[in-house]
């Protein structure tokens, strides 16, 4: 039941994202490649945070905007986002270390474990298990048979779709794993 609740919801964000598409910048369009590119995408994530959900994204947000995920060559299309009381759940060393300025690797591979290049849309994949490369190289399995939305070993309780097509899907606890 939970599982159509989520594609429910998920379909009417997107048949209302024409409401955030009308607040559509240059910065919703841009690949993550540079320093710059990177604070843009963080701008757009800004704007889906706007989006009625169940969690915030802040906290992730300002991860984003510290940077991290530019390095990688490839631009992330799905982006597995730990809600903000999710980011509660971590030691407060951990989570000031992966908000430091001095600590980019840190934070670089906890972004990159939870994005991969490829767009997962809710649609393509209900009823399925399916399993994706994160940009770290390591495999995330998703696994949409069941009356939750598992990504990992994380419920999805949210997802947003930003005006460039890229997901985010927001998670009740980060990926460790």
């Amino acid at each position: 039941m939970r599982i159509s609740l989520f594609i429910t919801a998920a379909c009417l964000l997107i048949a209302g994202a024409g409401v955030v598409m009308g607040q559509r910048s240059e910065a919703m369009t841009m690949n993550i490649g540079t320093q710059q590119d990177a604070a843009r995408v963080a701008e757009a994530v800004r704007v889906a945070d706007v989006t009625p959900g169940t969690s915030g994204i802040q906290t992730w947000t300002r991860m984003m905007e510290l940077g991290g995920l530019e390095k990688f060559g490839k631009a992330p299309q799905t982006m597995f986002v730990p809600s903000d009381d999710a980011f509660q759940t971590l030691s407060s060393d951990e989570l000031k270390e992966l908000l430091s300025p001095d600590q980019s690797d840190k934070r670089r591979a906890f972004l990159a474990r939870g994005a991969t290049d490829s767009r997962l849309t809710p649609e393509e994949i209900a009823g399925k298990r399916v399993s994706v490369t994160t940009l770290d190289g390591r495999p995330l399995t998703i696994d949409a048979t069941g009356e939750e939305l598992l990504v990992g070993d994380a419920e999805a309780l949210d997802v947003r779709r930003l005006p460039d097509g890229k997901v985010i899907y927001v998670l009740d606890h980060a990926l460790t794993r």
